[in-house]
């Protein structure tokens, strides 16, 4: 229940003001609203048929597709067993869809996050009264009754003053009519009270740019990354912020190019390769070398994980693999294999000589297993999402 909670909160703060920045026209998104409302209603049905029916409307816009996209992720959560993994395999294809037609896509975005990580963000779980009362507001909400919503989202909020969802919504109303101060003082109550709600940071800095307040946006948007570095929306509106002032960030754009699985009863190591390594040796080209003996570490790692025999936390188990992925690779390197090719890796290879390999998973790789070394971390480095992105100009 409280993964699909922060399933539920996570998408439906994003869907509205995804359609600010999307294009998409008037018709596909009345029709996207009726769709919200019908999800909200736990009508599916006719949820489907009206994301379908917006997906005509405006072939060119991406929100029909991720909205799709979302309700089934949303569906997902509440089966089991195949019916779940087939949901969750069309949730994927509908986002990455999505995405090839608007790279900016932000519902798309949080699924495919969702999709990949391990763990929910560790929000605060409301009450079932203030719960509810945001529900009522949703309903509002989604029929643009923003007055009778903003009541019912302020009084979850008086429910629960720990339920930081509640501020974030009442934030919207007024973002929806442009009264951007009362909208940033919505917003800020929301994350003084759960200062790990990332994307309430980043509605901030919405509010914050809207009244031509970049510095201070760039600061929320930090705060943002710093509660949950895989959000990708806020990297994107840093980096948007950061090209108005002639400091573009640099994309990692790492893609892992090998999996492997570790057969139990037969211990079987099945490796599952990208074509373009195919044609390479491992025991000479760095890069092969490096992608086989990472795959091949988490393989392991992770069935001693399902065992219940791990020794050591998630991330310690990913930045040991990439140490010792890493370390082969220089070996190869050293016996005439070359450098590596994939200018990701090559990345990766000089934030590890200048001992930022640790920062550089946390922040460009993230996963919610790794929050508590991740807090570690912060505590180490109160300054350190800041420095390390002003240093290497990176997003992932």
């Amino acid at each position: 229940m409280k993964k699909l909670i922060a399933l539920l909160l996570a998408l439906a703060c994003t869907v509205g003001r995804a359609q600010g920045l999307v294009p998409i026209n008037a018709e596909a998104e009345a029709l996207i609203h009726q769709g919200h409302l019908f999800q909200a209603q736990g009508k599916y049905k006719d949820a489907f048929e009206k994301f379908s029916a917006a997906a005509q409307a405006d072939p060119v816009s991406s929100l029909p597709l991720s909205s799709l996209a979302g309700m089934l992720l949303r569906m997902s959560q509440q089966m089991q067993g195949d019916d779940a993994a087939k949901l969750r395999q069309q949730s994927e294809g509908l986002a990455r869809q999505a995405l090839q037609m608007h790279a900016s896509d932000a519902v798309a975005q949080e699924v495919l996050r969702e999709l990949s990580d391990d763990k929910p963000l560790p929000l605060h779980e409301p009450t079932p009264e203030a719960a509810a009362a945001l529900h009522e507001g949703e309903l509002l909400f989604n029929q643009r009754k923003l007055d009778e919503a903003l009541v019912h989202y302020e009084r979850a909020a008086a429910l629960d003053p720990k339920y930081s969802v509640a501020w974030i919504y009442a934030g919207d109303c007024f973002y929806f009519q442009k009264k951007y101060a009362e909208a940033e003082q919505r917003f800020r109550k929301g994350v003084e009270a759960e200062p790990l709600n990332s994307q309430g940071w980043r509605f901030l800095a919405d509010a914050l740019v809207s009244q031509d307040k970049p510095g201070p946006a760039e600061g929320a948007l930090m705060s943002g990354i710093a509660a949950q570095p895989s959000q990708m929306p806020n990297w994107i509106k840093l980096n948007q912020l950061r090209s108005m002032s002639g400091f573009p960030l640099t994309s990692l754009n790492l893609v892992r190019k090998a999996s492997a699985e570790l057969d139990p009863a037969t211990r079987t190591l099945h490796l599952q390769i990208d074509p373009s390594l195919k044609s390479l040796d491992p025991a000479k080209q760095p890069d092969a070398g490096f992608w086989m003996s990472l795959a091949t570490q988490r393989a392991v790692e992770d069935k001693a994980a399902r065992e219940g025999k791990a020794s050591v936390t998630p991330f310690a188990t990913e930045a040991e693999a990439w140490r010792k992925a890493l370390a082969i690779a220089d070996q190869l390197s050293a016996k005439g294999g070359g450098e590596l090719q994939d200018p990701a890796l090559k990345t990766m290879q000089q934030l590890a000589k200048a001992d930022q390999l640790e920062a550089a998973l946390l922040l460009l790789q993230y996963k919610e297993s790794w929050r508590a070394e991740f807090e570690t971390w912060k505590t180490a480095h109160p300054e350190g999402v800041r420095k390390f992105i002003d240093a290497y100009q990176l997003r992932p």
